[in-house]
This record gives C-alpha cells, structure tokens and sequence, in this order.
C-alpha cells in the first residue's frame, strides 16, 4: 500500500452499527474507531478531522445522514479515501454501493482502506461488485429469516418483541405472561372504558392518578406514566382479548386474554361510532375543506351544511358554510362565530384568479418567446460554465502547488500551511457551489416559466369544471399560507404570480401588444412583462429593477 504515496491522501473515519441500542451490536462503534485509527497510524496516513459515527441500518438508500455527509465531502474535494471496518459498513444497498463505486471509478474516490483489504480505482470493477452484492444479499437473507422466524413463532401463539402494558415476557420459559403490577389495574381501566362515560382525557387522568398506571421498566427507559397517544392505541389493540394481530392478520394467541371478544367489540364502537358494518349516511365533499386555516388564531378552518326551508314554498335549501373551529386554548378567538358561506369564498378565488390569469393569445406567444429564450440562456450558461471551470481548475492547481511544497519541505511552517490549505479549500467549495447554483437556474428557469404560464391559462378554467380535485390543485397552488379572517380569504401569493397580476393591471396594454404582429414577442416591453421577471426576482418577491 506504501508504495502508492497514501500519505497525500486526506482520509475520513467511518464507523457504522445498524442500531442505536448499546447492547445489540457485536462490533461496536468505539472499537471500529480504536482499531481502524491503529490501521491508519500502521499505513501512516493522515485522518481529517473527529471519526464519523453513525447508528443507522444501511438497508435503504439515503437513510443515513452521516454518510450522505461523507459523500459530499468526496464530491467536494475535500477529501480522498474512507478508513472503514469492512465495506458493508459503508452499504448494504445496491444504490449506496453503485454511488460508491461511481465515485471509485471517476477518481474523485482514490481509496477505501479496510481491516481486511483495500479498493483502489483501478481494481476490478467485478470484484467490488460481488462483494458489494453479498453485503447487500446477507441483509436481504437477513431480513427474510428474520420475518419468517417472527410468523412462525405467531402462528404458534407467541408475539415477538415487547407485550403491551399488562403484560410481560417470562424470559426463563419464553412466553408471555400476565403482569402482577399491572394486570388487574389495566382490567379496571378497560371497565371504565366499557361504561361509555369516560373520554379519552379523563381516562388518561384515572391511569396515572388513581390506578397509578405506569409503563414497565426495561433498561434505562419506563417507569413513567402512560402517554396519552398509548393509552389511545392500546384501546384499539387486540392482544388484550387474546389474539397477536402480524401482517393485518389476526393469530389465537397462548396469553391470557385480558378481556373477552364482545368487549373489545364494544370498546371499539364507542371509540368510533362507524366502525360497524352498517353504511354510512350521506357523505359530504366539500370543496373547500383542509385547505384554510384560521387568520386570527391558526387553528383549522371546518365546513358544515345547514339546511333552510323557505316558508313561501316550503322548498328545503342547503347552504355549506366555513368557520374556524376555536379550538385554540391558549388565546381566544373572535373567528368561531363569523360563518362564511362557500359561494361567497368560492366568488373570492375566481377574484383573486382573474388577476393571475392570462388570454390564449398571449400563452401562445409566452410560449413561443420561452423557446427563443431559451437558446440564448443555454449558451450564457455554456460560456459562464466554461468560466466557472477554467476558476475551478485554478484553484486545485493552487492547492496540488501547496501540496507539493509541502512534501518537497518548502512549505515547513504547520501554522501558516494549514491556514493557506484551508482558505483554498474554502475558495474551491464556493466556486463548486456557485457553479452548481447557476447550472440549477439554468435548468430550472424553464421548468418553472412553463408552469407558471400554464397555471396562468388553465387555473379558472379548472376550477370552474366540475373536477373537485382539479378544483382543490387550483386553491393549493394559488399561494402559500391560506387563510380566513372576517370571512375573507388571505394568502401569500407565489412570487411567480406577482409580475403577472402587475401585468394584469396595465391589462390595456397588454392586451394591445398581444394583438399586434408576432415580432413584438422580441420587445423589450414583452420580455420584461412576461420572462425576464422569472430570473430576475429579488428577495422580496418583487421584480428586481
């Protein structure tokens, strides 16, 4: 290994176990780190900054934040090797696996040092990749023996894992038994719960108070009371009338049931009313429901139909109105009593649509100036790259220089390297991100015109069909933060839409630039009224200029 120069590498530790508990991990982190820095300090390599530590299973793409860290500290230059325990460390997916591999492949990876072996670029490509892939088929295997072993012991009548409160594992005959602290007090709980008279509050208050309910001791968690969102979930759990529910199926199980089939049944209609069989009455959709929230109190917006009979005729009209639900504890709110009705709100969204909406005439020619537009970005953005990189080149060369001097004793003050490394190393990382930044305007500018032109011709069109869904996308897109305050509606419209409702205004204009020959598409007055404002908006969601 010696003979590849290692010593230019800047390395990073990493040290993985699939689960944040201390006791279920045979090789833990502190030992990865101790005998992988003893490893480094044998090849005599550098190791940059603290070891990282992560306590994440490598089954799934991009669950691991550490990790993703370390990869972008690889596509950012700033580092050139992994010091890890084994390669499944570092993954167990194909996806982590190939985005490693790719980064070995196009050099930006120089090295992967492990306790047993080490990955170069160079190496074959076949042998990190059967390696790679039995990392990843001993999880699956893993995992497959793992559910096959949890059905077969439920099918013979035993739950794996932990029991609910009340009851306990018998680790000496590996069943699970009744709780002699806390069988009999869950049991009155249920009691309580079967008379009907008690909310889920209330309930919560007798569990800690009067039964003096607590959840089990296991390790250095438990002892507390139940929570309130347990005390709600263990109500709905079967286990108490003797059944282990695995996969949506439900198994006997060989615990004493706490309760008897009639009374779990009970229990569950008096928490909800429709979980019978019967068919539901009259369901209701209304249109604008979810979507708002309260201007004064924050809290949700609910709807409700009132019917009223007009005595003239002794016709029965509907009318469905919003109001906020005052259920916010903490402030009173005047809002719960001022109903709005849903034409009325309904009017108000067409109102505020019109003023983002444009004709067919001008999509048209908006469209046709996008792909115009268009070219000119691409090759503004070619010649701005091409400046990027040719910045981007100069500043590794500086720091390959630095490097040099270093190893050839020129540059022997520590202090004064480490600070020189350190500013081109930042010099580099921000001209990385500027040029991703700008390649993402490039990109992104056009996406992002085309969906505000579309919203801008199709939006009340949609929402006056007879869609409730395409009803619904047009209020949701319309802007951010809905509200409704004195029974009118309130929101933050997408910065996108302010140039149009700017060009709305000045409408007379508009409309007679539309009507004219095609080449006013390339006027200056048609680019600032209908693209420029797209790369051109400042912080304030204001056109610049």
């Amino acid at each position: 290994m010696n003979s590849r120069n290692l010593q230019s590498y800047r390395y990073r530790l990493y040290a993985r176990k699939s689960t944040d508990t201390e006791d279920k991990q045979v090789q833990l982190l502190d030992d990865q780190v101790s005998f992988m820095k003893a490893t480094a300090k044998r090849e005599n390599v550098r190791i940059l900054g603290e070891p990282l530590r992560e306590s994440k299973s490598a089954k799934r793409p991009e669950a691991r934040p550490v990790f993703s860290e370390l990869l972008q500290e690889i596509e950012n230059g700033k580092i050139d090797g992994i010091i890890c325990w084994k390669l499944d460390r570092l993954s167990r997916n194909p996806t982590d696996s190939g985005r490693i591999q790719q980064l070995l492949q196009d050099g930006k990876l120089k090295h992967i040092l492990t306790a047993e072996k080490s990955y170069f670029p160079e190496d074959n490509a076949i042998v990190f990749s059967v390696e790679a892939g039995m990392s990843n088929q001993y999880i699956r295997e893993l995992s497959s023996n793992t559910r096959r072993g949890m059905l077969s012991k439920v099918e013979k009548g035993n739950k794996p894992g932990v029991p609910p409160v009340g009851y306990l594992n018998d680790r000496l005959e590996k069943i699970i038994i009744a709780d002699p602290d806390r069988f009999y007090a869950m049991r009155l709980l249920w009691d309580k719960m079967l008379t009907g008279t008690y909310s889920m509050a209330q309930l919560v208050h007798v569990a800690d108070k009067e039964l003096h309910l607590t959840t089990p001791v296991r390790g250095k968690t438990g002892g507390g009371p139940i929570a309130y969102s347990s005390i709600c979930a263990l109500f709905k759990n079967p286990f108490y009338c003797g059944k282990i529910s695995f996969k949506g199926t439900l198994y006997p199980g060989n615990h004493p049931a706490m309760i008897t089939d009639e009374e779990f049944e009970r229990v569950q209609q008096i928490i909800d009313p429709t979980h019978t069989t019967r068919p539901k009455d009259k369901t209701y959709n209304f249109q604008l429901r979810n979507l708002f929230r309260c201007g004064e109190c924050g809290f949700a917006i609910t709807a409700e139909q009132k019917r009223k009979t007009i005595k003239s005729t002794g016709e029965q009209k509907e009318y469905v109105y919003y109001h906020c639900t005052g259920k916010n504890k903490t402030m009173k709110c005047s809002q719960p009593t001022k109903h709005v009705n849903e034409d009325l709100l309904i009017e108000q969204i067409k109102d505020k649509l019109n003023k983002f909406t444009i004709d067919p005439d001008f999509y048209k020619l908006a469209i046709e100036a996008l792909a115009q537009e268009e070219d000119e970005v691409v090759e503004k953005f070619q010649d701005k790259s091409a400046r990027h990189e040719k910045l981007i080149e100069k500043a590794q060369n500086s720091i390959n220089n630095l490097r040099r001097m270093r190893y050839s004793g020129e540059a022997d003050d520590d202090s004064w390297f480490y600070a020189e490394m350190s500013t081109l190393e930042d010099k580099l990382e921000e001209l990385q991100n500027q040029r991703n930044k700008d390649e993402y305007k490039a990109r992104d500018w056009r996406a992002k015109a085309d969906e505000v032109f579309t919203f801008a011709r199709y939006a009340k069109e949609d929402f006056d069909s007879g869609d409730l869904e395409k009803k619904r996308t047009v209020v949701v897109k319309l802007g951010e933060v809905l509200t409704i305050k004195d029974r009118t509606i309130q929101f933050t419209p997408n910065k996108y839409f302010i140039p149009l409702e700017q060009m709305n205004e000045r409408q007379n204009n508009a409309q007679e630039m539309v009507r004219t020959n095609d080449l006013q598409i390339k006027t200056p007055a048609f680019q600032h009224g209908s693209l420029s404002w797209l790369r051109g908006l400042d912080s304030n969601q204001r056109p610049s200029g």
